[in-house]
């Protein structure tokens, strides 16, 4: 089955990601058939590559741990081979890294972010303009 796309309200703003320009704008998720991938979920694989950790990615986010938790377990039932690879605590320390694959999941989704962008900006911009053009007081006749 294909990969579905669902355009949505945006989400917090720790979870989206930061609008290239002030204005109009959209965020997408894409429903695969091991569920679903979006900017939260690509913010928090980001975090991971950035904190070296799960939970230094949850505090990054200001997202709670069991929430980073549960997100990880559905980033990693998207494919056969885990694309977050944790490793509990201890006297070393825990962390966690983004697999190759991992990373090539990311390289994709942004291959298909940017052209989704590209493909939607003149519509919404006209769509921007219809309805601010709605929303200016109509002259009386």
């Amino acid at each position: 089955m294909p990969a579905r796309m669902t355009l949505s309200p945006a989400p917090a703003p720790a979870l989206a990601p930061a609008p290239a320009r002030a204005g109009n704008g959209f965020w997408f998720r894409l429903l695969l058939t091991g569920g679903g991938l979006g900017p939260g979920k690509i913010a928090l694989m980001r975090a991971v590559i950035a904190e070296g950790s799960v939970s230094g990615a949850a505090r990054a986010l200001r997202m709670s741990h069991a929430r980073s938790v549960k997100l990880v377990a559905q980033i990693n039932a998207l494919a056969p081979t885990p694309l977050i690879d944790t490793r509990t605590g201890g006297q070393a320390g825990g962390g966690a890294l983004v697999t190759s694959l991992g990373l090539a999941v990311l390289d994709a989704y942004a291959a298909v972010d940017r052209d989704v962008r590209a493909a939607a900006e003149q519509p919404l911009a006209a769509l921007a303009t219809l309805l601010e053009a709605a929303s200016e007081p109509s002259q009386k006749r």
